[in-house]
């Protein structure tokens, strides 16, 4: 049987920036924490969580004490960002530029 990949296989230029600040963040250190899953693709989540990165749902962030938290690809409203800052928290905004700019 022959395998042809398509051309355009793999992640959308969103996504990649996204993961690629994930593991951007891990190398530089400390608690790393995604709010939600950085994408919708399990294999990826797993890997980063066996690097230390933790998937934060909603409810947990009040208890949070420190660290960074990651937005994940398709973003959140800027209240959620506030939120973030507010407690302390690094934020970075791994959101889609192009999901930015419709929101």
């Amino acid at each position: 049987m022959e395998v042809i990949l398509a051309k355009s296989a793999g992640f959308c230029f969103g996504v990649k920036r996204a993961v690629d600040t994930v593991y951007e963040q891990v190398a530089g250190g400390g608690q790393i924490f995604t709010y939600g899953p950085i994408i919708h693709n399990e294999e990826v989540v797993r890997d980063l969580e066996k690097k230390g990165v933790r998937v934060l749902e909603e409810e947990e962030l009040d208890s949070l004490q420190e660290g960074t938290v990651i937005i994940r690809s398709h973003g959140v409203s800027k209240a959620v960002c506030r939120r973030i800052e507010e407690r302390g928290l690094g934020c970075v905004d791994a959101t889609c530029p192009f999901v930015k700019r419709i929101h």
